[in-house]
């Protein structure tokens, strides 16, 4: 037999049988260059494709006449060319391309572009026919589209004629290509597609089949009624539902099966009756009495401390609802049991604020030690030695509770304050201090909407003090503008004058020479102005997060004894700064701040006897609205109100900040939108894990399958505590 010399060619790799896993790359029209830009959006492969879903629809499915087109509204034309011309433009755009065209009715209609592509003019020959879809212009009686998309193959029925998706835009892909290069994926795709879901849940809710309602949602057909194209627009077709359905069944199936794990797991188990005697005895010691909601929250507390496995609760309270009174007497109820207690708080202004506290409530009775970044060496050395000795202490802390060496012998409870600073990784360490898993008291200031807690937190119980403690002041919430900054300050002073103190927030450390931000007044700047001018009279303080640990202290101790009047700040007092004489807050370009933020900065005043004013400042001229987050501010001080508020403007990602937003994966639900799918899905899970928990039966068969595999990637990705 010949032997072949040479270099031997390589093997062939063999052939893919799951069109759903073909890399992008080699569906028509994509190739190599391309395949990158979707591999920087994580769209790999046809699968990824067939699930990225269009962000809106536009009804292209009846052409309009030129005069019936209304202002702002968005519609297509049939149109001919007549003429074209471009001609220069100053500033920011160096020139413009007009085509003046007609429609069957000879009424004209202009059309603009300020960037095209080369040869795009050549396609405006004069009598070239093209459809133009874009939002209308009315000037007096010309009517015209900026930008509008142009599509000039009249026959081709994927743009034109139908409910047209509109996607993200992904850098380098105009929107038609991405819509033909969608349109292949689904004819490679879609019918390898599996049923996931039990087959009894697709036949209660009636849902189409999971090819079926891909393709549809991609591209609906093209005999829709007026009302189911409005079906469409919002997202309620019955595709649509059906994959809004799926997103959450899998996504609540993952954390209530958290949730029943968590409960076989085991713990410490406390006396209930051991419990109540610490209770009662704690509970004198405080300067006030308890509110329904703390009693409540603590009767919550000490029954998942009396099971037999670890409790994980969030408690969540608007600003000054009295949620570190309930962590203090419940860290008392478990060292009487001969437990540590570690809590850990996201800044040291915070947890030094704790720790003096505790020490002003239960001076000596109780073992409290301290632990953040400034610790010496030498401090934490001493520190260390007792807590392997396993006596009972309350630990407050930073960060550097997680830290090694740190190490508890008898933890039996951590206490995670305004758990939104610290992501999963953070709380999973702290746990692992523990050889038994300790109970965990997770608190945030920030209230949940019910949805948003059903999903990023739902496999914690929930613990809720609504009211605000007795001889708290209600807050006034002003809008100012410039013109009004006279008798904003005449206020100011006339407080300042009677004995109280005043917060002044700015978004900038220092002035900025960045474009967008040289409008801003920064604290710095702000601090000397406020000093050498209109509050000359007054000390006034600085106080932001580029000073040390000890000057930060030292400045915050100092406004606390009323020795600084005004306090210029950042928002490094958002969270947890306590200064009961404090009743005035001004906001400084309070447009720059997000609702939640707003919330939690005003939440530093209305903690005394004495009534209190927010004013949230703008630079805005009158006739330029103010965003509508600032209108909410004025309207309420509920937080709940405000937390729903925020989670309709800014949605879940932004409203839960990026070390939680990675944990909702949603890509066609929405928390605000699609709420009551939410709770049928969770209530469907519910039940399938009470009759099928090992899903054994036939018709759990495909959600199984899933479980089984790609539900196994997803679990780890979807852990909250």
């Amino acid at each position: 037999m010949a032997t072949q010399t040479g270099t031997p060619k390589p093997k062939t790799p063999a052939r893919n049988t799951d069109p759903l896993s073909t890399p992008v790359q080699f569906i028509k029209g994509v190739g190599p260059k391309l395949a990158q830009v979707f591999s920087s959006r994580d769209l790999s492969t046809v699968r990824d494709l067939l699930y990225f879903f269009p962000r809106k629809y536009e009804d292209r499915s009846q052409m309009v006449l030129v005069k019936n087109l209304q202002e702002g509204s968005t519609a297509s034309v049939e149109l001919t060319a007549h003429q074209h011309f471009t001609r220069p433009l100053r500033g920011k755009f160096s020139k413009l391309f007009e085509v003046k065209a007609y429609d069957q009715e000879k009424q004209w209609l202009s059309l603009k572009w300020f960037r095209i592509f080369k040869g795009f003019e050549k396609k405006f020959e004069p009598g070239a026919k093209f459809i133009a879809t874009g939002t209308v212009k009315i000037f007096g009686s010309t009517r015209e589209m900026v930008h509008p998309d142009v599509q000039f193959d009249l026959e081709d029925d994927l743009h034109v004629g139908r409910i047209v998706p509109v996607y993200t835009e992904i850098d380098g892909i105009p929107t038609k290509t991405l819509r033909k290069i969608l349109d292949v994926a689904l004819q490679m795709g879609v019918n390898a597609l599996r049923e996931e879901l039990p087959t009894s849940i697709l036949s209660k809710h009636r849902f189409p089949e999971i090819s079926q309602a891909i393709h549809e949602v991609h591209f609906p057909a093209s005999n829709y009624s007026k009302d189911e194209t409005g079906k469409f627009a919002n997202f309620q077709s019955p595709a649509h539902q059906r994959l809004i359905y799926e997103e959450f069944f899998k996504f609540e199936y993952q954390v209530v099966s958290q949730k029943i794990n968590h409960e076989k797991a085991r713990g410490h188990e406390l006396d209930g009756k051991k419990l109540v005697l610490s209770f009662s005895e704690a509970k004198t010691k405080l300067p006030f009495e308890l509110t329904a909601g703390q009693q409540l929250a603590m009767k919550e507390i000490f029954q998942d401390f009396e099971k037999p496995h670890p409790m994980n609760r969030l408690l969540q309270g608007d600003v000054g609802a009295g949620k570190t009174a309930v962590a203090l007497l419940s860290s008392i109820a478990m060292m009487d049991q001969g437990y540590q207690v570690a809590l850990m708080a996201p800044t040291e202004i915070l947890a030094e604020q704790h720790f003096q506290n505790t020490l002003k409530l239960f001076g000596s009775k109780i073992p409290v030690k301290f632990l953040v970044g400034k610790t010496t060496a030498g401090e934490r050395k001493v520190l260390q030695a007792f807590l392997d000795t396993g006596e009972p202490c309350l630990l407050i802390g930073t960060h550097a509770l997680i830290e090694d060496p740190v190490q508890f012998k008898k933890l039996g409870l951590i206490i995670i304050d305004e758990q939104h600073r610290f992501g999963v990784e953070q709380r999973k360490k702290l746990r692992e201090k523990s050889i038994i898993e300790p109970h965990t008291l997770i608190m945030t200031a920030t209230p949940i909407p019910r949805t948003l807690a059903l999903t990023a937190y739902g496999d914690l119980s929930v613990s809720i003090i609504r009211e605000r403690p007795p001889g708290r002041s209600p807050i006034k919430t002003h809008l100012v503008r410039s013109s009004d900054t006279a008798k904003m300050h005449e206020f100011i002073k006339k407080q300042l004058n009677e004995g109280r103190q005043a917060y002044f927030i700015f978004p900038l450390v220092n002035d900025s020479e960045d474009e967008g931000f040289k409008h801003l007044t920064s604290a710095v700047s702000a601090a000397e102005t406020l000093a050498n001018g209109v509050y000359s009279e007054f000390k006034v303080g600085l106080l932001h997060g580029q000073l040390s640990s000890n000057e930060k202290a030292a400045m915050m101790d100092r406004f606390r004894k009323n020795e600084v009047q005004i306090l210029v700040s950042t928002t490094v007092v958002e969270v947890g700064v306590d200064v009961p004489n404090a009743t005035v807050m001004v906001v400084e370009h309070a447009e720059r701040f997000g609702l939640s933020q707003l919330h939690q900065l005003r939440g530093r005043i209305g903690r005394g006897q004495h009534a209190s004013s927010c004013f949230l400042k703008t630079n805005r001229p009158v006739h330029i609205p103010t965003p509508e987050r600032l209108e909410v501010m004025c309207d309420t001080e509920d937080g709940f109100r405000i937390a729903e508020a925020d989670l309709e403007l800014r949605g879940p990602g932004e409203f839960l900040g990026t070390k939680q937003s990675g944990s909702l994966p949603f890509k066609i639900a929405s928390l605000v939108r699609d709420q009551d799918w939410l709770m049928k899905a969770r209530d469907d899970v519910i039940d399938l894990l009470k009759e099928d928990p090992d899903l054994k039966k036939s018709e759990n068969a495909p959600f199984l399958r899933y479980v089984q595999n790609q539900g196994k990637t997803e679990s780890g990705r979807l852990k909250t505590s």
